[in-house]
């Protein structure tokens, strides 16, 4: 489903958001009566609330490939949803309100995974300029990462960080 017919069909009450972000990008910004289901309550076995309410059910994520699992999960269990196609991403590039949390929002998850990769990164070329060229192969094998995470449209460091106590 695109972004403009989602708010459209939320208006006339046909639809329910179910947001699978993590509670960190939640605050950050979401669709105004959007219910918050992070992936990782999902993949524990958790149901969102509104599964029974008679509306159709879309899910949301930042870009739409946490939400396509999401997907994957509520159907093994007998319960149809939409995805987002491009996730909060298309919402917010379409104009589209959203709302905000109050108090503090912390950092974004692709913000914390650069700040720290970009942080290993550094460390590791500055050892291995200047103790042992070993050290060179922790930059290598994060890069790879970014490039697999690219590529695959997931990455691992985000999903581990997302179930950190800081990001629910």
């Amino acid at each position: 489903m695109k972004a403009t017919s989602l708010q459209q069909e939320q208006l006339r009450g046909r639809v329910q958001v179910i947001d699978v972000r993590s509670g960190a990008e939640w605050r950050t910004g979401h669709i105004t009566g959007a219910e918050h289901m992070p992936l990782g309550e999902l993949e524990g076995g958790q149901t969102p609330k509104s599964a029974a309410s008679g509306k159709v059910l879309v899910l949301v994520c930042q870009s739409g490939v946490r939400a396509e699992k999401a997907q994957l999960l509520l159907k093994a269990r007998g319960i149809e949803a939409e995805v987002l196609e491009g996730g909060m991403n298309a919402w917010v590039a379409a104009g589209l309100p959203q709302e905000q949390e109050e108090g503090r929002h912390g950092i974004s998850l692709m913000r914390q995974v650069q700040l720290i990769i970009g942080s290993i990164n550094l460390i590791s070329l500055g050892a291995g300029l200047l103790h042992s060229p070993w050290w060179l192969t922790i930059a290598l094998f994060t890069s790879t990462g970014l490039l697999v995470a690219g590529i695959s449209g997931t990455c691992g460091l985000a999903l581990l960080l997302a179930r950190m106590p800081w990001n629910r």
